[in-house]
């Protein structure tokens, strides 16, 4: 393929393009042409990563091939992005020059353990699909000591999941009978353990891990990671056996596109997710939205996917000559699972003023299921299975 264009080019197969370009075509006809690229030819969740850590899930069977978007009207196109110039709207990639009338950049954002001296060598990432089966097999190969689960830069992608790792664990060395001959310990960079859900949810994350003897600790400071430990600027956390939350960083190819803002991620306008550029939106990871109280935007999967929707009503309206779509509300929630097949739920209004409001339900089974039924309704509805 030398050249291409189309009518929406979608860079990117996650959470958010994928949202953008099957709301798209519902809204709009068949002659619109909806282009998805993507290096990757399958798409999983995240939380399949956490499930197969621990034993009751795989990626695989969460898996679907990015091809089958074909079913619903949508290209997609396996390629390696090379380049992008907004103001043109033309990407240059493995397979040639595309372009298009109009261009959403969904990315993602991309783990960088290599920005903390010694973690790649002596932790498991456990964010990269890549390296989730070499940390299964520690984690069943450990027969007690000290379990530290570290958040090592933010903002990262899915704020409670180390929390949730770690509830799972718990549930995981419970089940062989090593938690007793076991610790399990969570350090986070951050000032607060889950700063996006305020001080009341952090305080309410941090007595949940209590209740389940959980140590843990917020505004740690890492210098590097040693075999055996990770060195702060006043003192040390030992482990042996480490999991990590490596730092998030835009993908490379947009560094040099002039998309990324002075907080070196690509900036959008809140509720319309307009970049500077023409024609050009973004959504999801690679994007940072400050919020009332100076946070950013939760980079999570349901954000991206409410974010895909607006971008997807905002450019049917164009195509069909309608009034604009609403803004993007900045409203959303997740399910937190705590084992034993519980799960709490938060809610946000992340776009109030002084600042973000929360909510949390208490854990039940009913969230649990409801957890599981996001992953298979999405499934289903964008891949046909």
């Amino acid at each position: 393929m030398a050249t291409r264009h189309a009518d929406t080019l979608i860079l990117g197969g996650g959470f958010g393009g994928i949202a953008v370009a099957t709301g798209l075509r519902e809204a709009v006809g068949k002659d619109h042409e909806i282009v998805v690229v993507d290096r990757a030819p399958r798409f999983s969740m995240g939380l399949r990563k956490l499930w197969e850590l621990v034993g009751i899930g795989t990626i695989a069977d969460g898996s679907r091939p990015r091809a089958l978007l074909e079913g619903n009207g949508v290209d997609f196109v396996r390629t390696e992005i090379r380049a992008i110039d907004p103001s043109s709207r033309t990407v240059e990639t493995e397979a040639g020059t595309m372009s298009g009338e109009r261009v959403v950049i969904a990315l993602g954002a991309a783990q960088r353990p290599d920005l903390v001296p010694g973690l790649a060598e002596h932790g498991h990432d456990v964010w990269s699909v890549a390296a989730i089966e070499d940390a299964a097999t520690a984690l069943g190969r450990f027969d007690g000591g000290r379990i530290l689960i570290l958040v090592a830069g933010a903002p990262y992608s899915c704020p409670p999941a180390p929390y949730e790792c770690a509830f799972l664990v718990d549930e995981y060395l419970s089940s062989r009978g090593l938690r007793a001959a076991s610790s399990i310990d969570v350090a986070t960079v951050q000032p607060m353990l889950m700063p996006n859900a305020g001080r009341d949810g952090s305080d309410w994350m941090a007595a949940q891990l209590t209740q389940r003897g959980i140590g843990h600790q917020a505004g740690v400071a890492i210098s590097h990671v040693e075999a055996g430990h990770v060195v702060l600027a006043d003192g040390g956390l030992p482990f042996d056996l480490l999991f990590a939350v490596p730092p998030h960083r835009p993908p490379a190819v947009l560094t040099d596109s002039g998309l990324l803002g002075e907080h070196g991620w690509v900036a959008v306008d809140a509720r319309t997710l307009e970049t500077a550029f023409e024609g050009v939106y973004a959504v999801g990871d690679c994007t940072m939205i400050r919020l009332a109280n100076g946070l950013p935007m939760p980079k999570a999967g349901l954000v991206a996917e409410l974010e895909g929707d607006r971008v997807a009503r905002a450019i049917a309206a164009q195509v069909r000559g309608d009034p604009p779509a609403a803004p993007f509300d900045g409203a959303g929630e997740c399910f937190i699972e705590m084992g034993a097949e519980q799960a709490a739920m938060f809610s946000g209004r992340f776009f109030e003023e002084p600042a973000p409001q929360i909510s949390i339900r208490e854990p039940t089974p009913d969230h649990a299921a409801k957890k599981r039924a996001f992953e298979a309704e999405r499934l289903a509805k964008w891949f046909g299975r």
